[in-house]
């Protein structure tokens, strides 16, 4: 008869614990995550802690926020080059309150968390809980992260335009995972009505617990970067504590150095030789004492975490989609490639068009309708991520003169460029004439001065002198 199996139930609980709450892509290890140390939720709290305490967290996020807010929008009427009245008043009325900075800020909480709100605080006689009405002011924009805003109330009227929205919101003054002395700042939640709140969740497209934080997809890699970091440094540190190993000869009086004076035995040989390494580490002049011994210093091998560290960053930077040298740099200090540039200044232009800009429209129309702006069509207009530097469009007017140096010695009759499109190129306005002729005191004497003006017609005579 075979020996029946005895099955610990304590191990069993915790094995169907692990499968039931185990995550991971391996289905052959569904918990590979939680051997990994890897958590099956990642909560707001978790990632406001990879943002601001964590190097890569936070490169990522300001990265892709100072890419994009390089330079400020242009809110302007629809086919206008000149700045009108009302782009005027909509950049002063933006500038009383200084709502830039406070909009990028507003961008910055929505890309740690899944979503942020912004408070519209306007002079409108109305207590916040009640609909914005047409103000005479607007005195205050607030960005909030997610953890200081919930919804109370909800729109169940299936007749309703607005059914499945909130209908209330609730907001408190500070975030609770605000650190140090708040000196007593109130934290009590306020109603709030939604024609005053502003919700931004990146990738999301009405619902804003859709939203999607930007280190969510690299969380596991952002705890091996930790790891391994983390674990280098702890190497390291073990080495230089100088970890004290005591070896004794079998005849050895080892009660000897607790009482070295013949006095009655006030500590154990342990806690003699603890104090004897205490004092080691802390001064560099302190020595032991040891009989029918010896002391030798524990050293680990510590494994070099380059090439670790380097395929997780790279994988946390595929994550947020940033080229690897844009995001962490060269430590041989040669500059992110023309290629990289470009795709990280793709990026920045792609999130202006399909997130900001529709965050700016609803701000400008919400404002339109509290009679704060005048009401009218407008349009958005992002500066150019990718324009060339002075010393580049230099350089390219260069290039353009070189090709048409090589040209003339070709025997083109014609130069490619003329002059007007090479100061163009170098940032600088045309000429009237188009550009194509010396002034009299200024005839090329040599073919050579091509370089210089490239529409001077071969063979031209010099100026008199």
């Amino acid at each position: 008869m075979a020996k029946p199996i005895r099955i610990n139930s304590l191990d069993l609980a915790r094995a169907r614990a692990e499968f039931l709450t185990g995550m991971g892509l391996d289905a052959k290890r569904p918990t590979a995550w939680t051997q990994y140390g890897y958590p099956e939720t990642v909560t707001f709290e978790m990632l406001k802690v990879a943002y601001s305490r964590g190097g890569a967290g936070q490169g990522a996020v300001h990265r892709i926020l100072d890419g994009c807010w390089r330079k400020k929008p242009r809110i302007k009427l629809p086919n206008s080059d000149d700045v009108s009245p009302w782009e005027t008043k909509v950049g002063d009325l933006l500038k009383q309150i200084s709502a830039w900075p406070k909009l990028r800020d507003f961008d910055r909480r929505n890309l740690v968390g899944r979503f942020a709100a912004l408070i519209y605080r306007v002079a409108d006689s109305r207590l916040l809980s009640e609909p914005m009405q047409r103000a005479s002011r607007l005195v205050d924009l607030v960005p909030v992260y997610e953890d200081q805003i919930r919804v109370t109330k909800w729109q169940e009227d299936q007749r309703a335009e607005d059914f499945g929205q909130p209908l209330m919101f609730q907001i408190r003054s500070r975030s609770p995972m605000q650190q140090g002395d708040t000196q007593a700042q109130p934290e009590q939640w306020i109603d709030i009505h939604p024609s005053r709140v502003q919700i931004l969740a990146e990738g999301s497209v009405g619902n804003m617990f859709d939203g999607v934080p930007l280190l969510l997809a690299g969380f596991n890699h952002l705890i091996d970067l930790e790891k391994i970091a983390g674990g280098s440094a702890e190497g390291f540190l073990k080495n230089s504590a100088r970890t004290l190993v005591f070896s004794y000869d079998a005849d050895a009086n080892v009660q000897a150095i607790t009482a070295p004076d013949g006095s009655p035995i006030g500590k154990t040989v342990r806690e003699i030789h603890e104090e004897q390494t205490r004092n080691l580490n802390r001064n560099q002049d302190s020595s032991i004492v040891i009989q029918g011994g010896e002391a030798s210093a524990l050293q680990t091998t510590v494994a070099d975490p380059e090439p670790s560290f380097g395929v997780a960053a790279n994988l946390f930077a595929a994550s947020v989609q940033l080229p690897f040298t844009i995001l962490f740099g060269q430590q041989t200090g040669r500059l992110a490639s023309d290629e990289d540039r470009a795709d990280y200044h793709a990026r920045c232009a792609s999130r202006q068009e399909n997130e900001l800009t529709p965050m700016l429209d609803q701000l400008i129309r919400r404002l339109q309708a509290a009679g704060l702006i005048d009401a009218g069509e407008f349009v958005i207009e992002w500066p150019d991520l990718g324009a060339p530097t002075g010393a580049q469009m230099l350089d390219n007017a260069k290039k353009m003169a070189d090709t048409n140096q090589v040209a003339f010695n070709g025997g083109a009759a014609e130069p490619v460029f003329d002059a007007n499109e090479i100061r163009k190129a170098a940032g600088y306005e045309e000429r009237e004439g188009g550009g194509d002729e010396f002034r009299e005191d200024e005839q090329p004497e040599d073919p050579e001065d091509l370089l210089t003006n490239p529409s001077a017609k071969p063979g031209a005579k010099p100026a008199a002198k």
